[in-house]
């Protein structure tokens, strides 16, 4: 069976080396009888959003087509739309703690140079605030200095 290949190799090299799964998986432990656990899943999500960005349904049916199992060792099964809203729904109420840890990897990791940059905690999500007619979640932007 021919399979898509794609980036996805340099995909799990980058989240391999930014240790994505396993921080998901130390903020959202998946539980002894999942399968997979929700950082695997959310590895294997972030490939599909770089390599073949599309609606987030059949998620498990492009799996399929790609060469998961191969590149991240998860059958295509295991990557259905339930299994997907629960990592969803799971680390949704750790974005920031993710974002920041898989960040300050990426820092170290890549020896990336952050004496220029700066955090901003005040940065709202406009779009959120205008359609709920509320003011939004507050989200950190990093801007360069300059």
């Amino acid at each position: 069976m021919e399979k898509r290949l794609g980036a996805l190799p340099v995909v799990s090299e980058f989240t391999r080396r930014l240790h994505l799964a396993g921080i998901v998986d130390e903020v959202c432990p998946g539980g002894a009888s999942a399968h997979v656990t929700h950082g695997q899943v959310i590895e294997a999500l972030v490939a599909n959003r770089l390599t073949s960005p599309a609606p987030l349904v059949r998620v498990g049916d492009r799996a399929r087509t790609w060469a998961v199992e191969e590149v991240f060792g998860i059958e295509a099964g295991m990557v259905n739309d339930d299994r997907l809203a629960r990592a969803l729904d799971a680390i949704a109420p750790q974005l920031e703690t993710i974002a920041a840890t898989v960040g300050a990897r990426a820092i170290s990791e890549f020896g990336i140079d952050v004496s220029r940059l700066h955090w901003d905690m005040t940065v709202r999500h406009e779009a959120l605030s205008d359609r709920a007619g509320m003011e939004g979640p507050r989200r950190p932007a990093v801007a360069a200095a300059g």
